[in-house]
């Protein structure tokens, strides 16, 4: 099954590490994984880090990884709006300075909370620093006119001790204030799938999906017809697993990533 597998698309929250604390063993077996030839790409959900502050947090935890490793549903969203709509729009962005810097190089113009009404998007990430300022802003643009895109809807982070809100809780109440939906860029999109692949080189043949979460990273895999393998390391736990419909099931339930050693 795995005969054709030339990279691997790793989720990070729940899968490479829990917050601040890595899988016990990783460091080990994506070394492993490397050494047999394999293309490693991180494909997060996450965008509330740059490339580079992911090379850092993954060095604070003793793991090694190059910028080019890093695939965010930021860097897809920017990707798509500048491949759909073309830059110099106006963009209203719930989220930190990684995601607007990245609006910027393409030549997006980020508006602030005074001038969200002229905004052409709004744009929603994880914001920890998420506020009712933000949220009327957000709610004000759309009202307004502005397409309202989120890079992800993940209600949660897996982290050490449980779990935190993610930035599908502010889309959540973004959507609950204007009865507008977002349009979804991220995982379980197959679009941040398919931009990643374009961005890795390789066909969908020839990538394995693996995350901690059925909802998002088998879901986008089936849609964008790729293997998987489900952990259990995060979200998604073992007594889950009777509850998956059939469609849904991943290819490959595994304890932890460094089970896949054995299927390399």
């Amino acid at each position: 099954m795995l005969g054709d597998i030339k990279g691997i698309f790793f989720d990070l929250d729940g899968c490479i590490y829990r917050g601040r604390t890595p899988i016990p063993g990783v460091g080990e077996t994506i070394a492993y994984l490397k050494s047999k030839g394999l293309k490693i790409i991180y494909l997060t959900n996450n965008a509330s880090r740059s490339q580079k502050e992911y090379v850092e947090h993954f060095k604070s935890m003793g793991l090694d990884a190059a910028e080019s490793e890093f695939y965010t549903s930021g860097m897809a969203t920017v990707e798509y709006m500048y491949k759909k709509y073309g830059s110099g729009h106006k963009v209203y962005v719930v989220g930190g300075s990684a995601l607007k810097s990245l609006f910027k190089e393409r030549g997006f113009i980020i508006v602030d909370e005074e001038h969200a009404k002229e905004a052409d998007f709004v744009v929603s990430c994880f914001d920890p620093e998420f506020n009712f300022k933000r949220l009327e802003a957000a709610c004000y643009a759309i009202q307004y006119g502005a397409k309202f895109i989120a890079t992800n809807l993940d209600m949660v982070l897996p982290v050490e001790d449980g779990y935190r809100p993610g930035a599908g809780a502010m889309a959540a109440a973004i959507s609950a204030a204007t009865k507008v939906k977002p349009f979804l860029i991220g995982k379980p999109s197959k679009i941040i799938v398919e931009m990643a692949l374009k961005y890795s080189g390789l066909k969908r043949d020839e990538a394995l999906i693996v995350g901690d979460k059925v909802e998002t990273d088998i879901i986008a895999a089936k849609r964008a017809r790729m293997k998987s393998a489900l952990v259990l390391t995060g979200v998604t736990k073992a007594e889950d697993l009777k509850r998956i419909p059939e469609k849904y099931y991943p290819d490959i339930v595994l304890e932890s990533v460094n089970d896949l050693k054995k299927l390399f």
